[in-house]
């Protein structure tokens, strides 16, 4: 399944404000993964830059932080979900 990944722009990590989503976000890639959980492992540097993983279209020219608290995953169904401190929220 493909998933569109959207990082906030001034991640708090779960602390402080929430994001208005898409305003507050940037889109980073597009990625083949199973699930949510499989998304969020695919975009998080574990032994080496998540950039470069099979899966990954990435879609910016900097260097781009793992996914983490407050970043967002869109399916193919166009359903957003937050990540949270402990899993995912849906959003739309």
């Amino acid at each position: 399944m493909k998933y569109v990944v959207w990082h906030v722009k001034n991640p708090n990590f779960g602390f402080g404000k929430e994001f208005k989503f898409p305003d507050d976000y940037d889109k980073v890639a597009i990625i083949n993964a199973k699930n949510n959980d499989d998304a969020f492992m695919i975009t998080n540097h574990i032994d080496s830059d998540w950039t470069k993983n099979s899966e990954v279209v990435k879609l910016f020219q900097q260097k781009c932080r793992s996914t983490s608290v407050g970043d967002v995953v869109v399916d193919e169904d166009n359903i957003a979900y937050r990540c949270e401190n402990v899993g995912w929220e849906m959003i739309s």
